[in-house]
């Protein structure tokens, strides 16, 4: 019995709930630009210390260069991600009421 009350709750539930995620607001957009940048940031924080890294360095030190390289990596991608999170929601981004209009001929061609 009370597995039929759970199940028809859990339907009940189901039925009920929206079909749509909500709508996002502009700070999330910025907020999630930043959080990929600091992704991005970070591997190539990771790239560029393997690219710089050379055979005669020591353990310690190649540690703390790698370390150094991420942790510049993800500042520079937070800020950068930012800075492209608030220009995608601002007014000026050129990605709002672009128009394209080339003036070429429509062209029927039948078979």
């Amino acid at each position: 019995m009370t597995r039929l009350v759970f199940l028809i709750v859990t339907c009940i539930l189901l039925i009920n709930t929206q079909g749509f995620s909500a709508q996002e607001s502009k700070l999330g957009t910025a907020f999630n630009a930043a959080i990929w940048g600091a992704g991005i940031g970070i591997v190539s924080g990771l790239g560029f210390a393997a690219l710089a890294t050379s055979d005669k360095e020591e353990i310690g030190t190649t540690s703390n260069r790698v370390r150094n390289n991420m942790i510049q990596g993800f500042g520079t991608g937070i800020l950068a991600g930012l800075i492209y999170g608030m220009f995608e929601i601002s007014e000026i981004s050129p990605s709002y009421n672009v128009l394209y209009n080339f003036n070429s001929k429509q062209t029927l061609v039948a078979y």
